[in-house]
């Protein structure tokens, strides 16, 4: 269902940019709609004003100019509508809300946020091998890892749900910033705490994305997990985020660090799509895995399981995503909901204010490569 508004209130709609720069030097009036700055608008256009000072606050959001607070007004003001059109629609089986990025275009977004390139990972083996020396990349020598799956009957071999942030290995979700695409960092990062939080049976260390982004090629732009891990691997491990903070730049790289964490080798998880074979690894501990996020409603996602389903001006798009694979997180468990909803949990890089603190449900089973290539070419660390 489209958006729609009164006439009278599109007249007092083109008064909002000198309701707008007044409210940058006055700010409290325009939130009580006192005085003399209410003549002329109704109660819709100033509670939206309000919305906007209130969500500024709670995001921290300040701006430098008076026309840079008024173009994010309307791009907030804009998205609002978008998004209380998109709830409307009983189609929709996720709900959308205010984010960290509700003053972004949805062009602004996709700049900042998408990461991978997906030619630099299909032209790759799709498994490194490990041994008990250590790990034979792309190497033709026996396999003495013992497969962790196989693509036989898994759904009899696995639980029916698994959700690892309930058995304490889990960190909270981070934020990669506005002007780092480091997405891939990130969710290295994620798999690799939980993987050795299960491993041992203890806490998951908080471990550094910065060390990856100093210290690979293209750190704030395109890179995968895969070379993450290698990374890890070729460097004898990875330190902490307390002996390597995140600044959301490309630094200089630091090898030197103590050492928190070591990695024997990884598993890419094949054939492409088979999100059996994912469920199995997943069941044994957090995975990575990339998609495509390019949906305009997966900007504003808040809670439900996200089906790619989005409405944009009254029209419903079933299928919003293809399967570019151009943003990552890790994928922390999987159940169903009381309608045989299956879902996936995935752990984002977007704050703990995007999503259900930081987490989105993604629909499970949806062939061939999972929803928005989900299944496409995921993957896991070993411990």
């Amino acid at each position: 269902m489209a958006f729609t508004r009164s006439s009278s209130s599109s007249m007092a709609l083109a008064l909002l940019p000198l309701l707008v720069a007044a409210a940058f030097f006055i700010p409290s009036m325009a939130s009580s709609a006192s005085g003399t700055l209410d003549h002329g608008l109704d109660g819709e256009a100033l509670l939206m004003l309000g919305r906007f000072h209130g969500w500024m606050a709670a995001h921290g959001r300040s701006y430098a100019t008076v026309e840079e607070k008024l173009r994010r007004f309307e791009v907030y003001r804009s998205n609002m509508e978008f998004i209380e059109a998109a709830n409307r629609d009983s189609r929709m089986s996720y709900s959308l809300g205010e984010t960290p990025f509700t003053d972004l275009t949805h062009d602004e977004f996709m700049a900042m946020y998408s990461s991978n390139d997906e030619s630099s990972w299909e032209s790759e083996e799709m498994t490194v091998i490990t041994t008990r020396a250590g790990p034979v990349h792309e190497g033709t020598a026996a396999v003495e890892e013992p497969p962790r799956h196989t693509n036989t009957n898994l759904t009899a071999v696995v639980p029916a749900s698994v959700d690892w942030r309930e058995k304490g290995v889990v960190t909270a979700a981070k934020y990669q910033g506005e002007s780092c695409s480091s997405c891939w960092a990130f969710t290295s990062v994620a798999t690799m705490e939980s993987a050795h939080a299960i491993s041992t049976g203890g806490s998951p260390p908080v471990l550094s994305e910065q060390q990856l982004v100093d210290c690979r090629i293209n750190g704030c732009g395109n890179s995968w997990m895969d070379k993450a891990f290698e990374w890890v691997i070729q460097n004898g491990g990875i330190t902490t985020e307390a002996a390597y903070p995140y600044t959301g730049k490309v630094g200089t790289c630091q090898r030197a660090k103590p050492v928190a964490v070591k990695l024997r080798g990884y598993k890419k998880i094949s054939p492409p799509g088979d999100e059996a074979a994912l469920m199995a690894a997943v069941a044994q501990q957090p995975v990575a895995a990339s998609f495509d996020y390019s949906d305009p409603c997966f900007q504003h996602y808040i809670r439900g399981v996200y089906n790619a389903g989005c409405s944009r001006s009254g029209v419903y798009n079933k299928g919003a995503c293809g399967t570019t694979q151009n943003h990552a997180l890790a994928i922390v468990g999987y159940g169903t909901k009381p309608d045989g909803t299956k879902y996936w949990i995935g752990k984002n890089s977007w704050t703990d204010q995007w999503g259900d603190k930081g987490f989105v449900y993604f629909l499970r089973d949806s062939p061939p490569l999972g929803l928005c290539g989900i299944a496409k070419y995921p993957l896991y660390p070993i411990i």
